[in-house]
């Protein structure tokens, strides 16, 4: 009898091994489970965020031009310029936000903290474009060749105002661009590849579709009910994304941090000086 009770034990422990992952963790800490964590519904709330992320920061990305140029007043060359710099500096901290993510925060806390970070420059922009007081005095930039109308470039603290939001829009968009698509993907197990196949063909079908919404209805909104109305429903939709998001914390499957990159590097090197200078010594 005893033999027969150790051999269910075993196998009741087996099973229960087999329903927990201790490759990934909740929100937490707690090892997953796997009928619990994870798979295409938690993955649902990710694509949330990416598909109305993309529409926000696309509407503003690519009429951006327009507002600096026609409400803020500056020259056509610099206003292409800022656009540029703009869009680079999101591609560029993509860079920081993937390294932030997998050395300290995880993915789910850096899409959390940094959304709001994005939430707020669009906010920003949407109260600078409705406050006549924080932008230069209205007037025609494209008939105002020889300067007659006087048009005042945005300078002092209404610059400052513009490139704060657009930065702020940049540096949260930059990290959580990285994000996204992974955290999604750690929603399945390696041995989920269809699965995982179906949720990358999901995930450009949102990308595409924000883009669809930003470039036609949201041009459409700034165009006809004004810039802020269209800075505003693009906060609007990064507030939907992240509500999209924060709706999954209780079925996410979370890969815990691994620490600074620079780390086990600095110990090779110093390793390898350490035996350097025993060999050395030795001689």
């Amino acid at each position: 009898m005893d033999s027969v009770e150790k051999t269910r034990e075993l196998k009741r422990d087996s099973m229960l091994s087999l329903d927990v992952d201790e490759t990934a963790v909740d929100w937490r800490g707690r090892p997953c489970k796997a009928n619990k964590h994870g798979g295409m519904t938690a993955a649902v709330f990710v694509l949330g965020l990416q598909a109305f992320e993309m529409t926000a920061i696309a509407a503003v990305g690519n009429n951006l031009i327009t507002y600096v140029f026609n409400e803020m007043h500056f020259p056509l060359s610099k206003s292409a310029n800022i656009v540029t710099n703009f869009i680079g500096t999101v591609f560029l901290l993509s860079l920081f936000g993937g390294f932030l993510s997998d050395s300290y925060l995880g993915s789910f806390w850096t899409m959390l903290i940094f959304g709001f970070v994005e939430l707020s420059g669009f906010i920003l922009l949407s109260v600078q474009a409705h406050l006549p007081q924080l932008r230069p005095s209205p007037c025609n930039m494209l008939t105002d060749t020889d300067g007659t109308q006087n048009c005042q470039e945005a300078k002092g603290y209404k610059a400052l105002i513009l490139y704060l939001a657009l930065y702020l829009v940049a540096l949260g968009s930059g990290c959580l661009k990285p994000n996204i698509i992974s955290h999604g993907a750690d929603q399945f197990k390696k041995q989920e590849s269809k699965k995982l196949s179906t949720y990358f063909n999901v995930a450009y079908f949102a990308f595409c579709m924000g883009q669809l919404i930003a470039l036609t209805l949201l041009v459409w909104v700034q165009t006809h009910s004004g810039m802020d109305i269209g800075f505003g429903v693009s906060a609007a939709a990064m507030a939907v994304g992240l509500i999209s998001l924060i709706f999954g914390i209780f079925v996410y499957r979370n890969k815990s941090p691994r620490g600074s990159i620079f780390t086990p590097i600095a110990q090779v090197k110093s390793l390898c000086f350490s035996l350097f200078i025993e060999r050395d010594f030795r001689s």
